[in-house]
Order: C-alpha cells, then structure tokens, then sequence
C-alpha cells in the first residue's frame, strides 16, 4: 500500500457516502500488520499484562459485562485516547473493508461533502448524479437532524454514522443555511461511483480541471486530461482542487509534478528519522499558464499540491486559505481484522514550513464558487496576454 492523505477523521471534512471521509493524512501498510506486546520496553509489556489482566477479570465477574468484543473495543479506544491525537481511530472489520472501498473510489451514500465549520455541518460540496443532487441540495446548507435526531452539536463522525447505511435504505436529514431556509429532504442511499475529476475546454481556448480526490491513478488521470486539453488547443489549465479533502500522496506528487518539472514536492519526518524529501519526476509541462482554484475544503493532498505549485512559482492561487492539515496518519491493517490509524509523521511543503493550522494562502483571495471560478479564468487569460493583472 501507499502513504496516504485523506480521510475518515473525527474533526474536519467528510464525505457522506458509506464511510465518513475527512482531512487526514495516512501512511498505510508499509509498517508491520500486528506488532506483539514484547517488542515494547519492559514497561509496555507490564503494562499490556495489566490490560489482559483487567479485560479477563471483568469478563469473568462484572455484573453488566458487555460482550468480548465490546470489551475488547473500549479498551482499544482507551488506549487511543491516551494518545491525545484527534485522528486516532479503530476501524472493525466492516469499516475497515468500507474505508478500502472508499479509497478505490466506490461508495454507497448520498453523495455530499462536508466541513465542520463553527455554526455547523455545511455542505461543500454536491456530487452530480447522486440523491442529494437531484433532490436540489446545495452547496451552503446545513445538515441539522438525521432522522429526526438533532444533530447540530454532534461531532462530524458521529454525523456520518447516521447518514451512512445500506444501499436501498432511506434516510432524512434536516437542512438549514440556505435559500431554501429550514426544511427536511428523503434521500434514498445507493452505489456511487464517485469520478476522481471532470475536464473540458472552455470557449476562451483555456482547459479546466477538476479533482475531486486523490485515489489510485488520479495523477495519471490528470495528465492525461491536461494533453487532452493542449492536444485541443487549451493555452493555459485551471486545476480547481476545492472541497478535494485529500487522497494517497504519490498522487499528489504525480500530479504536481504535470507541472513541477523538479525540486522538492513535498517531505515528511516521522519519529526519531529524518525528513524523507519527495522530488518531482520530470516530463512536467513547465510553460503551460496555470491558475489553482482553493478553498477552505482544500486539504492534504490538495495542499501539498498547491503548496509546491505556489513554492515554485509556477502559477497563481486563487480563492480562500486551504484547511491547514500538516499531519501524516498510519493506517495499518489488524491480523485480527479492522485497522488503526493514529498521527506517526508531519509534512512540510517544498519550502519547508508546515502548513498545521495555517493552511496554504492564496495569491488572491476570492469568496463563492462563481465569483472564485471566474477569478481563476480572469487571471489565467491574464497570464495568457502577458499582464500582471486581469
């Protein structure tokens, strides 16, 4: 498997489909399945003896003992609370396989992106062709109440588990924020195929790029959109990465590097190593004009890729400050099924500062979607005329 930037979080973004989806970053399976209690210090290992110790007794004897399993799950998010680390997390089995699921880009949900911002759960995002598409959701509103539930003060994850659920199945979520004011939508959940992006030359001659995620193959994808465009005749790319919360990272080095022809992508330093530098692989289109649409559901994967285009001056950012996520997760899978994830390294873009809690600034700052896409178009057909301005 391969190092990851994308989702399944307690705090930030999420996707709801199957498996709620965030702004994390994940490094996955390059480290051993299961690790045994005794390759800790002696500490750890009579500190493992406790935990059996302590499960056995209260199987054996607590009045209102829950199952094994149940046991075996708190104690679990025990020990990842003690960690202190927002995006530690147990996945069973069953949420493991749907995390895989989503990584390959196949979903079962209702097709909506969400950040948990302080007034609420808004939605950044609609998915064409899903149930909340044709029901008329839209970008700017609040989810409320699933089901009846209220769950304006719950945290995003929780919010997820109740969307979520079986393809077939209904579910009815509370709206508020927008036009349409406070009102109650049914959606029926099935199968998404969720597109890693869109692209199409524009009528001004310039080419437009859309990523949504950075699963398996996009960068691939992308370049092979962006000499379709130029084959085309697009003179200039917009790259619009808003409301991509992330995805695996050799994508977003093999997406910078369309454009990066080299030097420094990216690096990370995990624990007691140092930092690992990721390089651009060359054969990038270096003279092609290039606008970069963010927004504040830009995150990971995206930032990384916008961080290393503004490092290297090889094209203007447009829109509003990224999410700011500079942390790198392992997601490792368990012998005993499920996986964990917990933080294990940090990031830091081409210039080598961390973008933690700052995100990636734009080089001009531009609210809502059509005002944001039209700045992006203004300064590409700028760069084009070979002005400073638009």
């Amino acid at each position: 498997m391969t190092l990851t930037l994308t989702r399944l979080t307690a705090s930030a973004c999420a996707v709801v489909l199957l498996a709620g989806v965030g702004v994390v970053a994940y490094e996955e399976g390059s480290r051993a399945a299961a690790v045994p209690v005794s390759s800790f210090g002696a500490a750890s290992v009579q500190g493992g003896d406790v935990v059996t110790e302590v499960l056995g007794k209260i199987d054996a004897g607590a009045v209102r003992a829950p199952d094994d399993e149940q046991l075996v799950e708190g104690a679990v998010d025990g020990l990842l609370e003690a960690l202190d680390d927002p995006y530690a997390e147990f996945y069973d089995a069953e949420e493991f396989a749907a995390f895989n699921d989503m990584l390959d880009g196949e979903f079962s949900g209702v097709g909506l992106i969400l950040e948990e911002k302080p007034d609420g759960l808004e939605i950044v995002n609609v998915l064409e062709d899903t149930p909340s598409s044709r029901a008329g959701i839209e970008v700017g509103e609040r989810i409320v109440s699933v089901d009846g539930t209220d769950v304006e003060s719950k945290p995003i994850d929780v919010v997820v588990d109740l969307v979520k659920g079986e393809e077939g199945t209904d579910v009815t979520l509370g709206l508020a924020g927008g036009p349409k004011g406070r009102r109650e939508v049914t959606l029926t959940r099935e199968r998404i195929d969720v597109p890693n992006l869109e692209a199409r030359l524009e009528d001004d001659g310039t080419g437009y790029v859309r990523l949504l995620q950075f699963s398996s193959d996009a960068g691939e994808q992308v370049r092979r959109e962006v000499d379709r465009l130029v084959a085309d005749g697009a003179q200039g790319i917009v790259l619009d990465l808003r409301g991509n919360p992330g995805g695996l990272l050799p994508e977003a080095i093999n997406i910078a590097s369309v454009f990066i022809e080299d030097g420094a992508i990216v690096s990370v330093k995990e624990r007691d190593t140092p930092r690992e530098t990721y390089t651009a692989r060359g054969d990038a289109l270096e003279s092609l004009p290039l606008v970069v649409l963010v927004d504040k559901g830009s995150a990971s994967a995206s930032e990384i890729v916008a961080g290393a285009i503004a490092d290297a001056d090889r094209g203007t950012i447009v829109g509003q400050t990224t999410f700011g996520k500079g942390t790198v997760q392992t997601i490792q899978r368990l012998q005993a099924g499920g996986g964990l994830k917990f933080t294990t390294a940090e990031y830091f873009t081409r210039s080598g500062d961390s973008i933690e809690g700052i995100g990636v600034e734009p080089d001009e700052r531009v609210t809502g979607a059509d005002a944001q896409l039209e700045a992006a178009r203004r300064v590409l057909r700028a760069q084009l005329a070979g002005t400073p301005g638009g």
